[in-house]
């Protein structure tokens, strides 16, 4: 009898060690899958936090390349505005040099030729002229037959500038043209036709020997006119 208790003892005390087993496995599984789930949360957690950092990157970017191209199109309209203004200018300024030009020569009598913005009169004063011209190719000065002093030989590109001396002071005596390069303002150069030369100039004019030439106040234009074919251009001051 005292045996059937022992055992019985026995077994209820390895019932109660097995149990007691048990339950802390279960607790350490419990336990653990926990600690899994606090893990996958806060890695979780971390990735949203970074996915929103980079979203906030990309946003910053965005309206950082937003704003270069806002200073961009600012430039090039800061840009645009300066083109116009110069372009204004340099128009003003042209217009202001043709307007110089156009009462330069209504300044001057008589038939005036012009070489680029210098507009040249028979009789003028020749000093303002060679300063207004520039250099020349050559210069070549003789003693004047009709006058006290020095006549003088200015070459230039397409024409020769003779002037002539009267109380100490050169006056511009004649440009004879010596190539094509250059034309009167009406569009007559060497090689025009006899037809260009009426239909610019009209037919007011005397003719000698193939030479027609065109009187206007103190001055001259005539044109040597072979076969048609204008072969000479000469403007001269009436000087007596």
């Amino acid at each position: 009898m005292r045996k059937k208790y022992w055992l019985a003892a026995a077994v209820l005390a390895l019932a109660v060690q097995t149990a007691g087993c048990s339950g802390t496995e279960a607790a350490q599984e419990t336990a653990q899958t926990q600690e899994s789930q606090t893990e996958a949360e806060t890695e979780a957690a971390a990735e949203e936090t970074e996915a929103a950092a980079e979203e906030t990157e990309a946003t910053e970017e965005e309206t950082e390349a937003a704003a270069e191209e806002t200073e961009a199109a600012e430039e090039e309209t800061e840009a645009a505005a300066e083109s116009q203004e110069s372009g204004e200018a340099e128009t003003e300024a042209e217009s202001s040099a043709q307007a110089a030009e156009t009462a330069a020569a209504a300044d001057l009598a008589g038939f005036v030729f012009q070489s680029g913005g210098v507009a040249i009169g028979m009789n003028q004063e020749a000093a303002p002229v060679v300063a207004a011209l520039g250099g020349w190719d050559n210069y070549i000065e003789t003693e004047s037959c009709a006058f006290q002093g020095l006549d003088k030989i200015y070459s230039y590109a397409g024409f020769d500038l003779y002037t002539y001396p009267k109380d100490d002071v050169d006056y511009v005596n004649s440009i004879y043209f010596t190539s094509d390069a250059v034309s009167t303002p009406e569009g007559i150069r060497i090689g025009s036709s006899l037809d260009e030369v009426l239909a610019a100039y009209g037919d007011q004019y005397t003719e000698e020997f193939g030479v027609y030439t065109y009187t206007k106040d103190q001055s001259t234009l005539s044109f040597i006119v072979t076969d048609g074919i204008v072969e000479s251009v000469e403007y001269t001051a009436i000087t007596e």
